[in-house]
């Protein structure tokens, strides 16, 4: 039963697990390469938005409806990142955590594959 158990284990895990993490990787990878910048809160007659220089000294603006920027007065500080490619696309929370929950749900399926299998193979000693 036990040896059973550790085969389907090995294929789901081994099976599920790698795809998860390539596919992780890969929503971190085409995410493109986030700059971080100080940005600041402007009130404008739309509503409150956010204000920030690109790499050339070009000033981009976004609406300020985001978590992060949803309590702060115009004059606060507020850290964006965006994107070289499209300055005028940012975002204010941290590009760090993009794909992670797909990273660490794969790491964990494939040591779970890993460890199955080699449970499975020390069970045929037995």
């Amino acid at each position: 039963m036990v040896s059973l158990l550790s085969e389907i284990f090995s294929f789901v895990g081994l099976l599920v697990g790698i795809p998860l993490y390539i596919a992780g990787l890969s929503v971190r990878g085409f995410g493109g390469r986030w700059i971080q910048t100080d940005g600041v809160i402007a009130q404008t007659a739309q509503g409150p938005v956010i204000r920030w220089f690109d790499s050339e000294g070009d000033v981009h603006e976004a609406h300020a409806d985001t978590h992060e920027s949803v309590d702060l007065q115009p004059g606060d500080d507020i850290t964006v990142w965006f994107l070289g490619r499209a300055p005028a696309r940012c975002r204010t929370h941290s590009p760090d955590h993009d794909g992670k929950a797909l990273r660490l749900t794969g790491l964990i399926l494939t040591g779970v594959g890993v460890g199955s299998a080699i449970l499975g193979v020390v069970l045929l000693f037995f």
